[in-house]
């Protein structure tokens, strides 16, 4: 066997199995609601449950779950040492739960966030809106989805 064939086979045969071990997480990483949910919270100090600091629009019903608009505003400080570091939306019925999680600083001067997410069937979305002092405000809706989004 030359020199070339062996680093061509070599690598090939290197980048099959790290494709296989992604594809195999990807396949199998079906993360349900309450370990999304838990893994959002972890090391918070306090939530608070259906928090009027979230402003969320999102539709009651929807015919298709393929695109539907999510917008969500929190009312807090932007300042360097009270500010709102991450945003999650979560799904409590789709087979991969944590839809988006989008990351702020003091920097930005509003924690907003417009997103078409997908769902799978008639569920609650919940809004999780973390600071960095170690709060939690949640908000959750309920979404009635005819046809799904997630195949």
């Amino acid at each position: 066997m030359e020199r070339r064939d062996f680093l061509k086979n070599s690598s090939f045969a290197a980048l099959s199995l790290a494709g296989v071990d992604i594809f195999a997480k990807n396949v199998s990483g079906k993360i349900g609601f309450e370990e999304a949910y838990e893994d959002a919270i972890k090391g918070v100090k306090k939530i608070y449950k259906d928090s009027e600091k979230i402003k969320l629009k999102i539709p009651k019903e929807v015919k298709k779950g393929l695109v539907v608009p999510v917008e969500v505003d929190i009312d807090y400080p932007m300042k360097e040492d009270r500010y709102i570091e991450h945003i999650y939306i979560l799904a409590t019925k789709n087979p991969v739960a944590k839809i988006i999680k989008a990351n702020y600083t003091f920097i930005n001067a509003k924690a907003y966030l417009f997103v078409n997410i997908k769902l799978s069937e008639t569920q609650d979305v919940a809004i999780l809106a973390r600071s960095n002092i170690g709060e939690i405000f949640e908000k959750r809706k309920r979404v009635k989805v005819a046809i799904s989004g997630c195949s």
